[in-house]
This record gives C-alpha cells, sequence and structure tokens, in this order.
C-alpha cells in the first residue's frame, strides 16, 4: 500500500484534453475541510485529515529532487532543510536556491550541505524555480518537490505527494483552510487561480500553492517566460493546455511572521499581462 497511510485518499487527474471548456460546479464537503470544484465532475475524495499525518517516506525517492526557492530566509531555511531530511530526503537531492538574498541565507545554506545554488542579484521566485528546475533536469531527476524557505508548509504533506506521483504528472497543494491568511492574498489567491481555470478550460482551486509535485518530462515540454511570483500559474496553465494530468491534494499551511515578499498591486499586474498573452495563444 506504499505509505500506510491515506488508504482512503483519492486523487482526481484532470486533463485539458478531454475536459472541453464546460464547467459542473460542484461543492464537496468533509470534516476535514472544503473544496469548491469545478472539475467538470471530476472531483476530489477528501476523507483523511492530514494535520495528523507522521510518517518517513519508505519509497524510492532516489530520483525524486526537492527545490526550494529562498530570499532572505537565514532564519528558516536551516529547519526546512532539516524537515527534509528527517523524511528521508538525502542532503544530494535538497536543492535550495538562494536568490540574490541579502542576509546569510546564502552561507546558512552552504553550512546544511545540501545543494547550493544562488543568483547574484534577487531576480524573482519565478527564475529561482527554472535554475533549480534546470538543475534537476540536468541530473536526471525524474521529478521535484518544489517547498517554500519560509516554513509555512509542513513537510509531512510532501507523503502523500508522492504516493500520488505516479497517477499525475503535476500534483499541486491545495490550502483547504485560508482563514488564517491575510485577506488581501486570499482575494489575489482566489482570483488568479479563477482566472486559470478559465484560461486552461479546467478548475483550479489554488493556483499559487507553493507546495507541488512535478515531473520534470513537463518541464521538457513547457517554456516559462516568467520570472516572478506568476510562474507557478504559468506552469500549471500550460501543463493543462497541453494535456498533462493534473490532480490535487490538500495541505496544512502555517501563517508566520516571516515577510512574504509578493506586491499584490505589482504582480497582480504582472499576472494579468501574462494572462493577456495567454488569450492571444
Amino acid at each position: 500500500m506504499g505509505l500506510g497511510v491515506c488508504s482512503d485518499f483519492i486523487i482526481s487527474c484532470i486533463n485539458s484534453k478531454e475536459s472541453g471548456s464546460r464547467f459542473k460546479y460542484k461543492k464537496y464537503s468533509e470534516s476535514n475541510g472544503r473544496i469548491w470544484d469545478f472539475s467538470l465532475g471530476m472531483y476530489l475524495h477528501m476523507n483523511i485529515d492530514i494535520r495528523h499525518m507522521r510518517g518517513t517516506i519508505d519509497m524510492d525517492v532516489s530520483e525524486t529532487g526537492v527545490v526550494v526557492p529562498a530570499y532572505n530566509a537565514e532564519a528558516t531555511i536551516r529547519d526546512v532543510v532539516d524537515a527534509l531530511c528527517s523524511i528521508g530526503f538525502a542532503k544530494d537531492h535538497i536543492i535550495v536556491v538562494n536568490d540574490g538574498s541579502r542576509d546569510r541565507t546564502e552561507d546558512v545554506v552552504r553550512t546544511c550541505g545540501v545543494v547550493s545554488l544562488s543568483h547574484v542579484h534577487n531576480v524573482g521566485k519565478g527564475a529561482a524555480l527554472k535554475t533549480g528546475f534546470d538543475y534537476a533536469r540536468k541530473h536526471s531527476f525524474t521529478g521535484v518537490i518544489t517547498l517554500d524557505a519560509d516554513k509555512q508548509h509542513s513537510v509531512q504533506d510532501i507523503l502523500v505527494f508522492l504516493k500520488h506521483r505516479n497517477e499525475c504528472d503535476i500534483v499541486l497543494g491545495t490550502r483547504y483552510d485560508m482563514r488564517a491568511m491575510p485577506w488581501l492574498r486570499r482575494l489575489v489567491n482566489r482570483t488568479t487561480s479563477l482566472v486559470i481555470s478559465i484560461l486552461a478550460r479546467s478548475y483550479v482551486p489554488d493556483v499559487q500553492c507553493g507546495l507541488r509535485y512535478i515531473a520534470t518530462r513537463v518541464l521538457e515540454h513547457i517554456e516559462l517566460r516568467t520570472n516572478r511570483y506568476q510562474t507557478e500559474s504559468e506552469l500549471v496553465c500550460k501543463a493543462l493546455r497541453r494535456g498533462f494530468p493534473v490532480g490535487f491534494v490538500p495541505v496544512t499551511t502555517a501563517y508566520n511572521k516571516e515577510r512574504s515578499y509578493i506586491n499584490p498591486f505589482v504582480d497582480t499586474v504582472r499576472f494579468i499581462f501574462m494572462a493577456v498573452r495567454f488569450l492571444w495563444q
């Protein structure tokens, strides 16, 4: 059975080639949270509470890497690396990309013994992800987990992603309880998720969640042109348009005191320009 947990967890894959453009609205509710799904009747069953999951990886991850984009994360990056190691990832499979941090992030990462890549200047989260993706492809990883460096995500949730990596080319985290998210970020997230759902013709409940699994074969067929926070949305939209199956799993999120570098106005404008380009493709 793999991990020995989530035996009653079912993930649905949405293939844009089969989905067409009609949306079927369905509200699905469980005691563990709520998911709003427009995915043409292919909805998710989320019958487990991953908040209480504990364990280590008991499957082969020799070809799976973890890409962690980091900017001014000296206070949290070591804890993130230690948590990844604690569930079974080898240090040479953990790829931290320092995106021109102005603090000691690069120094801390080097002492952790993981793969340390750096940008001289801050060029954006999307650019950091692409640097990590390029490294993963060059070193023959078949898939990567992406994870934010601010301890917002629980590494225990990765166990569910790994269990379903053979069912979908992309597995996206869905933050099923956004009440703790600042209201402006929540509004931006819901708006961008709706726009991407329309452009991709498949419902995406949470397009901005940084915790996800991506098969590297997807990256070989998609050219990512953006470099900032909109890159995560660009990847999902292009993958769905090309027919790669995408699945969703619920994840827990902790909003700590760490500063968010998302600029709601500037990054929304960048997203709009990206969305307009999609309309002409």
